[in-house]
């Protein structure tokens, strides 16, 4: 049987703050707003793999009002999610899509630190469309 999930994550851009997705920190003048350092790529891929499961949200494994997760790398909570993914199934594997102008140039590092935070094991697939833009 096959389980997927879908993960959706948003965070408001704020002064001050660490752009970071995927693991990796990309210059800008601004950053995304959040308890933990709010990194909505890997917040978005914890929620498709406990989805999958048919468990809660990140919030409810990681609650922003607990103060151990203020400002933790969201590597800590994708870690937590496909263990729990490999506890029940034994298997994980998932695939990423680039169809952002722009963010090329980071992706390889993204899946590098997605990679590093999913653990051995794991089967990763990747698909960038050409010249599809939003």
């Amino acid at each position: 049987m096959v389980h997927v999930g879908i993960g959706y994550d948003v965070h408001p851009l704020a002064p001050g703050r660490k752009l970071v997705l995927g693991g990796v920190e990309i210059p800008h003048r601004l950053g995304l707003q959040g308890h933990s350092d709010a990194d909505a790529l890997m917040h978005a891929i914890c929620d498709a793999l406990l989805g999958a499961l048919g468990e809660g949200d990140i919030g409810q494994f990681f609650p922003n009002h607990d103060p151990r997760w203020k400002g933790a790398a969201s590597k800590v909570f994708l870690q937590e999610a496909a263990r729990q993914v490999t506890s029940a199934t034994g298997e994980l594997s998932c695939g990423r899509h680039d169809c952002r102008p722009g963010t090329q140039s980071h992706a390889p590092c993204r899946g590098d630190e997605i990679e590093y935070a999913r653990g051995a094991g794991n089967k990763p697939k990747k698909d960038r469309h050409q010249g599809h833009h939003q």
